[in-house]
């Protein structure tokens, strides 16, 4: 007959392990609590859902961004047409149509017929009227400064072209000086029809 050893003071006796003949009894542990168990599926669930809409807010309100800004450039595009359109485009088109801009400006050589027709004699008249281009009336620089007047006299240097070209010289002169233009080294030369020289003068 075998007797079971005694039990240890505060220990109790694990169950379901019998006792071998012979060993003491072995001290107890206390089972560790069993874990809860978890429930993923509807952690995941709860997690899918918050996920979602979430996402869903965040694309609403890149939506409405976009939205807003093609609002904006439609609307600026609309206010630049409209600001083309606006009467504010019509000020240049009021400015050509002043009297200043309608006048036409009068060329040197009707300039000079002019001066010549009122203060010269009736002579020089006579050969202002062969005049048909003055060139260099315009440029002085004191310094050499030439004016050419072109005629469509036949004649040259020896004719009686010439006597009226030296008119013209003289007129000329003068023309310059009524406009301020006269110049201290200034040569103006008379040309006939073929671009031969038939006089010149100092200005």
């Amino acid at each position: 007959m075998t007797t079971e050893p005694p039990q240890q003071p505060g220990f109790p006796q694990q169950p379901g392990y019998p006792q071998h003949p012979g060993f003491p009894q072995q001290p107890g542990y206390p089972q560790p609590p069993s874990p809860q168990k978890q429930r993923p599926k509807a952690k995941l669930g709860c997690l899918g859902c918050g996920g979602i809409l979430a996402a869903a807010l965040v694309i609403g309100g890149i939506g409405a961004a976009v939205g807003s800004g093609s609002g904006d450039s439609s609307s600026s595009a609309a206010s630049s047409a409209a600001s083309a359109d606006s009467p504010k485009g019509t000020g240049p088109s009021k400015a050509t149509g002043s009297p200043k801009a309608a006048a036409p400006q009068q060329s040197t050589v009707d300039a000079f017929k002019a001066y010549v027709k009122k203060h010269e004699s009736a002579k020089t008249r006579e050969a202002a009227a062969h005049v048909t281009k003055v060139q260099g009336a315009d440029e002085n620089n004191d310094i050499l400064d030439t004016a050419d007047i072109y005629t469509d006299y036949t004649g040259d240097m020896v004719s009686a072209d010439a006597g009226n070209a030296k008119l013209l010289a003289s007129a000329f002169a003068d023309f310059q000086s009524s406009r301020g233009k006269d110049s201290k080294n200034g040569l103006v030369t008379v040309y006939n029809a073929d671009s031969d020289i038939l006089s010149n003068g100092n200005y």
